[in-house]
């Protein structure tokens, strides 16, 4: 005899005149924890939430499948970020700083084939003493160039500026001592009188310029040895040295010319350290 407060499927309600929906039994699994199977009419957030803390292996897949497309997004960007350094850069600056990096390769190059060719001497020659001796005394006449204690002579280029505003500022000369150094240049000299060394100051207001305690006044001439055509480069680039000094907010003119045989008479007067010696 069937327990009366058990519901037979198919039995109408006397009150509703529905049938009762039978409730599927519950799925015992282990350590007495029971699972109750799908409901169809089970709250969405429930399964919602149950869904959170019970992964599939689809979700597992989807996830792992949104970092790699993440990831590849970032190093996209980071591309296309690079990319764009020089998208907005004229091509004729761009064919002005080939020919610098040009020039500066090939002076690298010269160097590396001269070093070879005195390494060469040294292990192979008949009096390596005094090819040694020949190599010390070349190194020591670029050393003194270098350091602005010996004059110089060479090809190179003779930058005029003439500041008829008094704008010029002492970073705009700055500058341009950096971008010919940059360019290859091994003797600097201003206005004839001022060679420029690794603790030469720029100083000054616009119109009363100071370069190492000297005035430079309103015309400023600028003495560069060193390859002429990778200092004219560096000088004409596009946001250089010539864009800021004749842009309308500074008024001055410059005026450039390639020398070939082209003399830094002025030296550096290194005075000997106060305090540090040197050791060993």
């Amino acid at each position: 005899m069937p327990d009366e407060n058990t519901l037979d499927e198919g039995h109408v309600d006397d009150q509703t005149g529905r049938v009762p929906k039978v409730q599927p039994d519950a799925e015992e699994i282990s350590g007495g924890v029971t699972r109750v199977s799908d409901d169809p009419e089970r709250p969405g957030l429930q399964r919602l939430w149950y869904a959170m803390w019970h992964p599939g292996r689809g979700q597992f897949m989807i996830a792992a499948m949104l970092c790699v497309l993440a990831t590849m997004v970032v190093m996209q960007v980071r591309t296309t970020n690079e990319d764009q350094t020089y998208a907005n850069t004229r091509r004729e600056d761009l064919v002005q700083l080939l020919d610098g990096l040009n020039h500066e390769s090939r002076r690298l190059e010269n160097e590396i084939a001269e070093l070879e060719r005195t390494k060469a001497e040294l292990e192979y020659g008949g009096d390596a003493r005094e090819v040694a001796r020949a190599e010390a005394e070349r190194r020591e006449d670029a050393l003194a160039i270098l350091s602005g204690e010996s004059p110089a002579y060479g090809p190179g280029v003779r930058i005029t500026i003439k500041d008829t505003n008094g704008a010029v500022e002492a970073q705009m000369v700055l500058s341009a001592v950096q971008e010919l150094r940059d360019a290859g240049a091994e003797a600097i000299e201003i206005n004839d009188s001022i060679r420029v060394v690794e603790s030469t100051w720029f100083g000054g207001g616009s119109g009363s310029l100071v370069v190492d305690d000297v005035p430079l006044g309103h015309t400023i001439v600028i003495d560069a040895i060193g390859s002429p055509e990778a200092l004219s480069e560096a000088v004409r680039f596009r946001g250089g040295v010539e864009s800021q000094v004749t842009s309308t907010e500074v008024g001055a003119t410059l005026m450039m010319s390639e020398v070939d045989d082209l003399t830094v008479a002025s030296v550096y007067q290194r005075q000997p350290p106060e305090h540090a010696r040197p050791v060993g």
